[in-house]
């Protein structure tokens, strides 16, 4: 009668046992998974870094060397510029969470960051054409590779039940082209 007993505590002591370790790993479960969610963050994004310095290091010792006074000359020029254009980003930030929304506030700030992000790549293509200048034919063949983008391997849902994209019609670009 008592081993009949002590068996049922026992069988209902590991039942519990197990239920309660079961809990406990679905609640530390969705505790972590919060931690790890990505939070939305309201600011506006940090700015792009400048391929600029990427496509520089792709050069030997010697030729950065050669360069670096354009390189300081171009970090001058170019870190008022990325002032403006967060500015303008942070403006534009700023035009679409408004609680009273004025598109066309909205739209003069997109202009101005638009112009802001133009003139970075004025600065940016000027001192790439000193640069370029002061190298020979192999780093600017560097520069050059450094310079093209990888390709990504095509997204497998994208277009995937309407077939080979037709040809946009003579004297338009994809933009204007609407083949839906």
């Amino acid at each position: 009668m008592i081993q009949g007993k002590q068996r049922f505590f026992a069988l209902v002591l590991l039942i519990s046992l197990g239920l309660n370790l079961f809990l406990a790993g679905i609640l530390i479960g969705k505790h972590i998974g919060t931690l790890s969610e990505p939070k939305f963050d309201h600011r506006p994004p940090p700015p792009k870094p400048a391929k600029l310095r990427w496509m520089i290091q792709s050069l030997p010792a010697e030729s950065r060397e050669k360069i670096r006074p354009l390189m300081r000359e171009y970090r001058q020029l170019i870190e008022p510029q990325l002032r403006s254009v967060r500015q303008a980003r942070r403006v534009v930030h700023q035009q679409l969470t408004a609680p009273d929304f004025n598109a066309k506030a909205l739209s003069e700030a997109l202009a101005k960051l638009s112009k802001e992000r133009a003139e970075a790549d004025k600065i940016k293509n000027s001192v790439l054409v000193n640069i370029a200048s002061q190298l020979g034919e192999e780093d600017r063949h560097r520069l050059s590779e450094a310079t093209r983008k990888r390709k990504r391997p095509p997204h497998r849902e994208r277009n995937c039940d309407k077939g080979p994209r037709p040809d946009p019609p003579e004297g338009k670009p994809w933009q204007d082209f609407r083949g839906d």
